[in-house]
């Protein structure tokens, strides 16, 4: 009976939780920093699921990027573009949606194996990583609407620079977390 008890408690950790909530509140607040620059819009969430990822580890940064997804999904207005609900997933920034998990993913593990914080280079490159992998894996759902080269000319080359700013802040982000908590 102990061991249940025990696993009880940590399945309803109040901090996981907080950071949850607030990791969805930061991926909403992310996606309505958004410039238009064509069918697929520059915003700063690419930035946040990296930052969550490596921030919440593998497990609760993939939770929170999916409850985020869900919303939206459910028909809340959290997307960068106004398609909300089902119709989300069949527009042509649906690839870069469907990605988040996997990026947060990929963030998360290599944050846990070190490549965040005081280690600025490997934060950068997990950073980078993440980043990249949604803009790779939206600009492959997009070239099946658009075809390949076109793809690749709107959905992947404009954003390439983008993610590399948007690595080089989430690894100061992550630097600077590391720096207070030593406080």
């Amino acid at each position: 009976m102990k061991v249940f008890a025990q696993n009880r408690t940590a399945a309803f950790d109040k901090r996981a939780v907080i950071k949850c909530a607030v990791a969805v509140a930061l991926l909403v607040a992310a996606s309505k920093v958004s410039f238009a620059i064509g069918p697929v819009p520059l915003t700063m969430q690419t930035f946040a699921v990296a930052v969550v990822g490596a921030w919440l580890g593998t497990r609760q940064g993939v939770a929170a990027v999916i409850a985020y997804l869900a919303l939206g999904f459910a028909g809340l207005p959290v997307f960068a573009t106004p398609l909300c609900g089902p119709a989300a997933l069949m527009g042509p920034t649906a690839g870069y949606l469907v990605s988040f998990p996997m990026a947060a993913a990929i963030s998360g593990l290599l944050a846990e194996r070190g490549w965040t914080g005081k280690r600025v280079f490997a934060s950068f490159i997990s950073q980078y990583a993440a980043n990249i992998f949604i803009v790779a894996f939206g600009a492959l759902w997009l070239s099946a609407s658009i075809g390949v080269e076109k793809a690749v000319l709107v959905g992947f080359v404009p954003f390439v620079i983008g993610a590399l700013l948007k690595a080089i802040l989430g690894t100061a982000v992550l630097y600077a977390k590391e720096l207070s908590s030593r406080q």
